[in-house]
């Protein structure tokens, strides 16, 4: 299993409604683009011995999770997730869900990533020492801002076979009267989706449809982060079944948390049953079994699946 790839198909999910809500292409039907939530205040960290100050920030801050998330024009980004909405300190130690600090010099390339040094993947590297830590000094929730600090030492592999790592060394990270908003974008009323998750009805809150870059991504999201998710070509037609696997361009996926151990890839099939590119309207069928990219591994059977959406 190609690890490299595996935390990079993660990313891709685990952002993708950011970079929606902030590269959405002209559309020129009846529903508007969503207008991004984009934060005042000031996102910056050291590293390599510069000061990365992010050009556009976004917070979001619920009941469930925190993100915040900085990023570069070139597409250079950090993100940063904690469960919970509190003052206080988070380490990997104290909390394993939806606990996540990322760098990536860009979508697509394979991140630095702040992972326990005493389970999992990377626990068997002595060059690797997780110093992940978040503090959040100050939710201002009459003004709706958030500031605090973080720092850890991200890794990732370096070869295909998981036997070779690289770390980078994070200090003096600070957030700093970001704007937050609950949620990331606001989507058509009429999307429709529909699936079983082990058997037992999946009943999205949340249905989401992207264009980005060549792809089309439909999310059906219940809660704050768990989704199923897929991905397939912006160029599909009616009538085209996809046979895919967790590292193809086009794929099924589901999140149930923020974490890489909550991170399921599948392998199945997807039928698009009919597509309209100038209404940006897609429909189509699918099925997967899933399993956790990282050790431990654990597999949910997605069954009976199907959408209807007007992609942004």
């Amino acid at each position: 299993m190609n690890k490299l790839k595996q935390i990079s198909v993660f990313i891709l999910m685990f952002t993708v409604l950011f970079f929606a809500a902030c590269n959405v292409e002209p559309y020129e039907g009846t529903i508007p683009n969503p207008t991004p939530t984009v934060s005042t205040g000031e996102f910056k960290v050291d590293f390599d011995g510069q000061t990365y100050v992010a050009s556009f920030t976004q917070a979001i801050v619920n009941n469930d999770y925190v993100s915040i998330t900085g990023l570069k024009p070139s597409g250079e980004f950090f993100q940063i997730t904690i469960p919970n909405a509190r003052v206080g300190t988070y380490t990997l130690g104290t909390n394993s869900t939806n606990f996540a600090l990322i760098y990536s010099t860009g979508s697509g390339n394979t991140p630095f990533i702040a992972v326990n040094d005493n389970t999992g993947s990377f626990a068997n590297f002595p060059n690797y020492t997780d110093t992940a830590q978040i503090v959040i000094s100050n939710i201002d929730t009459i003004n709706k801002k958030i500031s605090g600090t973080f720092k850890f030492t991200g890794v990732k592999f370096t070869d295909t076979t998981g036997a070779t790592i690289t770390t980078k060394v994070f200090t003096n990270g600070s957030f700093t009267n970001l704007s937050y908003t609950a949620d990331v974008i606001t989507t058509p009323t009429n999307n429709t989706f529909t699936a079983k998750l082990d058997g037992v009805n999946f009943v999205p809150t949340n249905i989401t449809g992207i264009k980005q870059s060549s792809l089309i991504s439909v999310i059906g999201r219940r809660g704050s982060i768990e989704n199923i998710g897929l991905a397939f070509p912006d160029n599909t037609t009616a009538g085209t079944t996809y046979d895919f696997t967790p590292f193809d361009d086009e794929r099924g996926q589901y999140i149930m948390d923020g974490t890489t151990s909550g991170i399921f890839g599948g392998t199945g099939t997807m039928t698009i049953t009919s597509h309209n590119a100038s209404t940006r309207r897609v429909k189509g069928t699918f099925s997967f079994e899933a399993e956790t990219l990282l050790a431990p591994f654990l597999t949910r059977n997605i069954t009976e699946g199907t959408f209807d959406v007007t992609y942004l």
